[in-house]
């Protein structure tokens, strides 16, 4: 395979892996075909018209990192770049709601990042499909590498300013009038939010919701139950900074504990499970619970799921191949 088909491949793959996150259901607190979640002003329908605007910029991501040479976190500011041109068009799809922000970055570094390592000779030798996956969430955590020091910290410092300080006073205003919710959480909580979980190379994903989609799916349940089941165990772990945002610390608690009883009961599994987390979607809609930075976390953890059992075929198709002629 060529390099831009591998680049097409990359862009697909993420297309159909956030096409892949909405669809499932139920999930608790998010839109989903069937639910609008916590969320008036969105439906499943915005949630397609968003996927189908980012779908050439998930391919760009790939080819980013592909082209871009020299140290990784060299990579940053572009990346930067051009998604700001994928929030526009985003916004323009939705009539201004925003449905992937969150995404737009945690995608749009897997997707470099994937086409920085599968382009490389060493990677391009390569069928083992673990560490593919985990080369891609170390490529990405170096591509961010330092990024929460750079862009949380001094937040915490500006919300500390002297009102006496007329032009710290004014900064510290600003800041906290647009501060996202991923920033308000760090300053408030101290939690890094999407760019610690980069930062780290993904470890929820990597080490908690990827293991569980990936047996689940050798168990032969379908891509819907394990979606859900891999989403409830992002629930039970990840520090959600729209939950937070949204229902503060005793929300977060709240729903890691009802994701904690769903497990409990089988999740997908079973009937009892299944009841559970149906009823559960009522529950967090009602109260404006909506995990949204676990949506984003599932949608990568289904593309590297699939990207690596792509890539993986491919590399032993190509092996036997070879070793026929």
């Amino acid at each position: 395979m060529d390099r831009d088909e591998l680049i097409a491949q990359i862009g697909n793959v993420a297309l159909t892996a956030t096409l892949y996150e909405v669809s499932a259901a139920p999930k608790p607190g998010l839109v989903d075909p069937f639910s609008r979640g916590a969320h008036s002003d969105m439906d499943y329908f915005t949630f397609l018209a968003s996927a189908v605007a980012l779908a050439p910029f998930f391919a760009a991501f790939a080819s980013m990192g592909a082209e871009i040479e020299g140290e990784s976190p060299a990579l940053l500011p572009e990346l930067r770049k051009l998604g700001i041109e994928a929030e526009r068009a985003m916004f323009a799809a939705t009539n201004g709601v925003n449905t992937h922000k969150g995404l737009i970055f945690s995608m749009g570094l897997v997707c470099a990042a994937a086409g920085r390592l599968l382009i490389s000779k060493k990677q391009a030798e390569s069928n083992d499909k673990n560490a593919m996956i985990s080369g891609c969430a170390q490529e990405a955590a170096d591509i961010v590498a330092g990024i929460t020091v750079r862009e949380l910290v001094p937040l915490v410092k500006a919300d500390k300013s002297l009102v006496s300080d007329p032009i710290k006073a004014t900064n510290a205003m600003v800041c906290s009038l647009d501060l996202s919710a991923g920033e308000k959480s760090f300053v408030k909580y101290g939690i890094r939010g999407v760019r610690g979980e980069a930062e780290d190379g993904f470890p929820s994903v990597i080490n908690h919701a990827l293991p569980r989609l990936h047996s689940d799916l050798l168990r032969g349940m379908s891509w819907n139950d394990a979606m859900i089941d891999a989403l409830l165990v992002l629930y039970l772990i990840v520090d959600d900074t729209t939950v937070l945002n949204r229902g503060g610390s005793d929300g977060l608690a709240y729903i890691r504990a009802q994701a904690a009883a769903a497990l409990s009961r089988g999740g997908m599994r079973l009937i009892e499970g299944r009841d559970f987390v149906q009823s559960l979607d009522a529950d967090f809609s009602q109260r404006g619970l909506s995990p949204g930075g676990c949506a984003d976390l599932l949608a990568v953890t289904v593309f590297l799921e699939m990207l690596s059992n792509k890539w993986t075929k491919q590399q032993k198709a190509n092996g036997s191949a070879q070793c026929s002629s």
